[in-house]
């Protein structure tokens, strides 16, 4: 199955790099309704991810204290 034609969708392996954490607690934190679930999903399960919902992930991450693991958030 081809990949979404968007360019801006990102991998789970790209957001977990952008948010500063493994793509294993990136999918737990998803699973447990931490964070949304993934923008889009294509037919093999594969999990991609907007801008909008990094911003979302950021703002979160950025509420519960975790902005010392985010890039480009907290100090």
């Amino acid at each position: 199955m081809p990949r979404p034609r968007v360019s801006t969708h990102m991998t789970k392996t790209q957001v977990a790099k952008e948010l500063g954490m493994g793509r294993s607690q990136l999918l737990s934190w998803i699973e447990r309704g931490v964070l949304p679930p993934p923008s889009f999903i294509d037919n093999n399960g594969v999990r991609y991810f907007d801008q909008e919902w990094l911003k979302r992930a950021r703002e979160i991450l950025e509420r519960k204290g975790v902005t010392d693991k985010v890039p480009g958030k907290g100090k």
